[in-house]
């Protein structure tokens, strides 16, 4: 994974809201997010049909969820949890992760977000699995596999966001 040296927008303004690509689901974020997460593992490159998938956490509290309907996928994480996948049920957009592992968080798909520009990843996982021509911030925390903790990558996020901590 090459290195690039990136100029990081600040974070937005709360709350953030966002939805799926039919408008039935809408959301609002109201607390800061704990990271932006870039995950190379061949599950999320399937989930997003995309290279990496691309996530915050949120604190479960911090996310304000519609009635619309969504339809749940179980699926088994790298952890051997089992982790709910919740997406639209009339366009099928794929919305957030419940890790039943961590109740009190949300991995929030970022492509979601109504202004998900600002969303460079602080911390990538699985990089090994990464392709040729992935790229990482020069100051985002870079792991093989998911050998750290969650608390980890959210401390990556605070360094980078609230200098001087």
């Amino acid at each position: 994974m090459r290195r690039q040296v990136f100029v990081r927008p600040p974070l937005p303004e709360l709350p953030m809201e966002g939805g799926c690509h039919c408008g039935a689901v809408r959301y609002t974020v109201t607390g800061r997010p704990k990271a932006v997460n870039a995950c190379h593992c061949d599950d999320c490159k399937r989930l997003s049909g995309a290279t990496f998938g691309l996530y915050l956490h949120v604190a479960a509290e911090d996310l304000k969820r519609g009635d619309s309907a969504r339809d749940t996928f179980v699926r088994t994480g790298g952890s051997g949890n089992p982790i709910r996948i919740e997406r639209c049920a009339a366009c099928g957009t794929r919305m957030w992760h419940l890790p039943d592992a961590a109740p009190d968080l949300v991995i929030l798909c970022a492509g979601t977000l109504d202004n998900p520009d600002w969303a460079i990843p602080t911390s990538h996982i699985f990089i090994e699995h990464a392709a040729l021509d992935a790229v990482a911030a020069d100051d985002a925390l870079a792991v093989e596999g998911f050998k750290t903790t969650r608390p980890e990558l959210w401390a990556r996020f605070d360094e980078i966001y609230l200098p001087g901590k």
